[in-house]
């Protein structure tokens, strides 16, 4: 007795996927790459804070090694810093430059 095989049928055949977990997986991948893009974003940020921070360390000593230099300049410095300074923790860390 011979038997007959289905072509692509049987045990072997993989079950089609219901709409519902069809679904479940997209909204893993969607998960998945909000959390990607929320990483890039945060590496792109903090790269931009780090130029920014060196941005102003070399102005800032661009200034103050001019200040050392010119006189009418260093009050100039002095007189923005003593206005435009408010916070006293600031002005604590500045004192040096509001004499």
């Amino acid at each position: 007795m011979k038997q007959a095989f289905a072509i692509g049928g049987g045990a072997m055949a993989t079950a089609k996927k219901s709409a519902a977990d069809k679904v479940a997986e997209l909204e893993t991948r969607i998960a998945t790459l909000k959390a990607r893009r929320d990483r890039i974003q945060a590496r792109e940020n903090a790269a931009e804070r780090k130029a920014d921070t060196r941005r102003k360390i070399i102005v800032g000593a661009a200034v103050l090694a001019h200040a050392q230099q010119d006189a009418k300049f260093a009050l100039a410095l002095r007189d923005a810093l003593t206005r435009g300074v408010t916070r006293e923790k600031d002005r604590e860390t500045i004192a040096d430059l509001l004499k």
